[in-house]
C-alpha cells in the first residue's frame, strides 16, 4: 500500500488516531487559525498546586483513603483540571460581585440585631472588633436613628429595612446555590425564584449565625478585658483569642455552607476538605490584612471609599477560595462517594 494512502483507525487505537488526526491538522490550510487545545502551563506550577491540594486533602481526609493510590491521583487530578479550567476565573469573578451585594445586608442585620441588646454589646462589636478588622469600621457602621418618630414607627422602618437587605443579599447565595449544583452537574439546576427564596433564607440564617458568634466572643471579650491593665496586654489577648475564635467560627459556618445549602444529597465528610481549603486562606486574609490595614492610615487616606474598596477585596478572596473548596469537594464526592448526585426534597415534596 502506498505510504501517502489515508487509514481508517478504529476506536482500539486511539493514540495512533489522535497523532494522525494532528498531522492532518498541521497540514491544513487552516492550521494557523487552529488554537492548540493543551496545557501551557509550567511544570513547576501544577507541582506547586497539587502538592498543595495534596496536603490540604491528607488533613481533611480519612487515612483509609489514602491506601488507594489510584483514586487519590484520579482526585488530585480532577481537582487540578477543574481548578486550572479557563473559565474557573470569571466564575469567581462573578461570586464576587453577588457576594460583594450580599455582605452589606448580612452586616447590617447583624448590626440592627446588636443594637437591639444593652449598648455595650454594640459598642465592642463596632469598635472593638469590627474596627480591628474592617477600616473604619466604626464609622461606617454606626447607624443612628432619629427619636422624633413612634416606638411602633421605628420598628416598622427596622423590620422594612430588614426585609428589603435580606432579599437584596439572597441574590448572591441564590447564584451560589445555582453554582453548586452546576460544579456537581445535579440534574437540575433549580429555578431562579426558588434558588432565590432559599438564599432569602441563606441570608437570615448567615446573619443569625454570626451573630450568636459574636455575642459569645463580645460576652467573652468584656469579661477578660477589663481585667487586662496595658494596651499592649489588651491587644495580645484580643488578637491571639480573636484568630482561635475566627478559625471555629469560619470552620463550623462553612460546614454550614456546604452542607446544607446545594440542592442535593451530600454527606458531611465529603465537604471537609473544601471547608478547610477554604478557612485557612480566609483566616489568614482576615488576621493579618485586617491588623495592618486597620493599624495604619488607610481610613484617614481614602476614607469610606477606602473601606468598601477593602471588602471588595476581601469579597474577592473569599468568593475565589469558596470557589476552590466547591471544587475540591466534588472532586472528592464523585471520586469516594458517587459519579452522581441525589436530589433533596423541599417542605412540598418536590425535588429541587
Amino acid at each position: 500500500m502506498d505510504k501517502k494512502s489515508e487509514h481508517i483507525y478504529t476506536g482500539l487505537k486511539i493514540k495512533k488516531m489522535n497523532k494522525a488526526y494532528r498531522k492532518a491538522i498541521r497540514k491544513s490550510s487552516i492550521s494557523k487559525s487552529v488554537i492548540p487545545n493543551e496545557n501551557n502551563d509550567w511544570w513547576i506550577y501544577e507541582k506547586v498546586i497539587k502538592f498543595f491540594i495534596r496536603i490540604i486533602l491528607l488533613i481533611s481526609t480519612p487515612r483509609a483513603v489514602w491506601q488507594n493510590k489510584s483514586k487519590t491521583d484520579e482526585l488530585i487530578d480532577r481537582t487540578y483540571s477543574k481548578f486550572n479550567a479557563k473559565d474557573s476565573v470569571f466564575v469567581s469573578i462573578s461570586l464576587a460581585f453577588y457576594f460583594l451585594i450580599s455582605f452589606v445586608p448580612i452586616l447590617t442585620i447583624v448590626v440592627f440585631l446588636m443594637n437591639l441588646l444593652p449598648e455595650t454589646f454594640s459598642k465592642t462589636f463596632i469598635n472593638e472588633i469590627m474596627h480591628r478588622i474592617i477600616p473604619g469600621a466604626e464609622n461606617v457602621l454606626s447607624l443612628n436613628f432619629k427619636t422624633g418618630f413612634s416606638k411602633s414607627a421605628n420598628y416598622t422602618a427596622i423590620a422594612f429595612l430588614l426585609i428589603t437587605s435580606t432579599w437584596i443579599g439572597s441574590s448572591g447565595w441564590g447564584r451560589f446555590i445555582y453554582l453548586q449544583n452546576y460544579v456537581y452537574k445535579h440534574e437540575s439546576l433549580g429555578n431562579f425564584f426558588l434558588n432565590r427564596l432559599r438564599g432569602f433564607f441563606i441570608v437570615i440564617g448567615i446573619s443569625l449565625y454570626i451573630f450568636i458568634m459574636a455575642l459569645f466572643y463580645v460576652s467573652f471579650f468584656n469579661y477578660i478585658n477589663p481585667k487586662i491593665s496595658t494596651n499592649t496586654g489588651k491587644n495580645i489577648f484580643f488578637y491571639i483569642s480573636f484568630d482561635i475564635y475566627l478559625f471555629i467560627f469560619l470552620y463550623i459556618g462553612f460546614i454550614l455552607i456546604y452542607k446544607l445549602t446545594p440542592s442535593f444529597k451530600n454527606p458531611l465528610t465529603s465537604v471537609l476538605p473544601g471547608v478547610l481549603i477554604t478557612t485557612l486562606p480566609n483566616l489568614v486574609f482576615i488576621s493579618v490584612f485586617g491588623h495592618l490595614i486597620s493599624n495604619g492610615n488607610y481610613y484617614k487616606n481614602y476614607g469610606i471609599v477606602g473601606a468598601f474598596i477593602y471588602l471588595a477585596l476581601f469579597v474577592s478572596s473569599l468568593s475565589y477560595f469558596i470557589f476552590l473548596g466547591i471544587i475540591i469537594n466534588e472532586a472528592y464526592y464523585k471520586t469516594y462517594y458517587s459519579s452522581y448526585t441525589t436530589a433533596k426534597r423541599n417542605f412540598w415534596i418536590i425535588k429541587v
